[in-house]
């Protein structure tokens, strides 16, 4: 299964991208460094593991079995699988960088700029 991304408002696919994805960030107001792996699956879209360079003061609750790695701390989050992700895309959040097998970008040169919402979703079969 693969992860499409598209514009938040539109229905069209921009971009499909083979699953796992890792998307990472520096955090608007904090300045640390963020990083989701996300996975497609039957039921949507699976946050399988998080990283934060540092919790201290970015809004993320460590759990207790967090456990530190080089560049930060990394965790499982106990979230259900979501239908669709938003992204803001915005020009204040030090811009979203995309991995996956085989490559990565910028999620603003793979979607045409910054300040353009992007929803990643479960490519349909």
């Amino acid at each position: 299964m693969d992860i499409c991304l598209g514009l938040a408002l539109a229905s069209s696919t921009l971009v499909q991208l083979p699953s796992p994805l890792l998307l990472s960030w520096e955090h608007s107001v904090e300045h640390v460094r963020l990083q989701e792996q996300w996975q497609a699956s039957e039921r949507g879209l699976v946050l399988s593991e998080a990283t934060v360079e540092s919790p201290a003061g970015a809004g993320v609750d460590l759990p207790a079995d967090a456990h530190r790695v080089a560049g930060g701390w990394s965790f499982r989050p106990q979230l259900p699988p979501q239908p669709r992700v938003e992204l803001a895309n915005s020009r204040f959040a030090g811009g979203y960088r995309v991995c996956w097998t085989g490559g990565c970008a910028k999620l603003a040169d793979l979607v045409g700029g910054v300040d353009r919402p992007v929803t990643l979703t479960v490519c349909p079969s």
